[in-house]
């Protein structure tokens, strides 16, 4: 939504559909665990002003019934009485949540959290009170529909692979598509980073389309690992920023110099 954020304070009454790349590397401890990803597509409508929230809500609910994913499936959790009104006359098991408010601490408005069991497929916000940005994570609905218990097990990724490893080769190959090659700062340093996390959990036997830049990823990692020994024992107690800054060695390579 960064790229239409300038017009919800315009309020020019447009709208806007789209199916938008997202990459996010927060949290990485938690890549594996059957729903996160680093990579993933969101799903969004957008009104700027002139749209009506309650036309949003009725809009998704025609989807998720085209996708088959009922009604007795979803659980919502609205802020609002006049929201979970909209949701019970649909037919959803609605969960009050008057802390369900969504803001980037400079936009934000009321919100409408979507569930399958535990997980969250996507939610709606009624943005500044006038406008809406709804979205829906593309992978996640697809592991609803193909009634999966992990994204990994369907369709979209490949079953021989390790999840984080196919998680990061699927960010990397997009990344590098998009022009975004390792490196040491910004958006170069993640897909450096993600390289290195593959190289700690491939078996060796994967082929990618970016093996040339991770052969040189592994040669450099090996020997800012071999750099970085000589110093063990000296600065083991140092925090990690300490060994990326000097030796460009990863937090997860720390122990590799043991």
């Amino acid at each position: 939504m960064q790229q239409v954020k300038r017009r919800f304070h315009d309020s020019d009454g447009g709208r806007h559909g789209s199916l938008q790349s997202c990459i996010r590397t927060d949290d990485l401890e938690l890549i594996g665990d059957g729903s996160h990803l680093t990579y993933f597509e969101m799903l969004g409508n957008f009104s700027f002003g002139g749209g009506d929230y309650e036309e949003s809500i009725e809009l998704w609910h025609s989807i998720l019934t085209d996708l088959q994913i009922t009604e007795t499936c979803v659980r919502v959790h609205p802020s609002q009485s006049y929201h979970r009104r909209i949701w019970t006359r649909l037919g959803y098991e609605v969960l009050e949540d008057e802390q369900c408010v969504w803001s980037d601490g400079t936009i934000g408005g009321y919100c409408c959290e979507v569930f399958v069991g535990d997980l969250e497929i996507g939610n709606l916000v009624n943005t500044l009170g006038h406008s809406t940005d709804v979205g829906f994570g593309w992978e996640r609905l697809v592991l609803v529909m193909e009634g999966k218990d992990s994204v990994f097990e369907t369709s979209i990724f490949d079953p021989n692979l390790d999840p984080i490893v196919s998680d990061h080769s699927r960010t990397i190959s997009m990344m590098i598509e998009n022009g975004i090659e390792p490196g040491s700062r910004g958006r170069n340093y993640v897909c450096r980073r993600l390289l290195r996390r593959i190289l700690h959990f491939m078996d060796g036997s994967e082929c990618f389309s970016f093996d040339d830049q991770l052969q040189e990823e592994r040669q450099l990692r090996d020997r800012s690992i071999s750099q970085g020994r000589r110093f063990w024992r000296r600065h083991k107690n140092r925090p990690s920023q300490f060994w990326w800054e000097t030796f460009g060695i990863m937090p997860e390579e720390l122990r590799l110099l043991e």
